[in-house]
């Protein structure tokens, strides 16, 4: 609210304004408010880009052993969800736990084991009481690689 008053100089009249000590501290107020909601909504987008990463540690191609069923799948992320490709097709994966998945297209138990320093080494697939069990190919990972020179030679390799 701003307040008006008359002021007489030299037989002359002025319409002066007076701000309202209360309208500032209430815009001060709003900015505070402000600037606090824009801290936690920086803060809640980095922990939705947090929750995400760790799906890359099982990006990579997995190869089995001779005369396996699958030869080899490779493991992609896609809109958040991990996906298993192979020669049979691209399922993606439900999380159930730390390393554990879900594949319900095999009614399968995606299960990856790590090394002692915590890096994805192998993955046993869990389908119809066979246990299929591959090992982590080390020269094709995201780390090596960008991220767009990854996926292509991913699809490089399935085509």
């Amino acid at each position: 609210m701003q307040r008006y008053f008359i002021q007489f100089v030299y037989n002359l009249f002025f319409l002066r304004g007076q701000k309202n000590t209360l309208n500032s501290l209430s815009q001060k107020t709003t900015m505070k408010k402000l600037s606090l909601m824009l801290v936690v909504m920086l803060g809640v987008m980095t922990v939705v880009n947090a929750q995400t990463s760790p799906l890359n540690d099982y990006l990579g191609k997995y190869v089995f052993a001779a005369g396996s069923p699958v030869a080899e799948v490779t493991m992609t992320v896609e809109q958040d969800a991990l996906v298993i490709n192979s020669a049979m097709g691209s399922v993606p994966l439900e999380k159930k736990g730390v390393d554990t998945f879900y594949l319900a297209a095999y009614d399968a138990l995606v299960i990856f084991k790590r090394s002692p320093n915590k890096e994805v080494e192998s993955v046993s697939i869990n389908v119809q009481g066979n246990e299929l069990v591959g090992t982590k190919e080390s020269t094709p990972s995201i780390s090596g690689y960008k991220e767009e020179e990854f996926h292509y030679q991913i699809w490089a390799a399935k085509l």
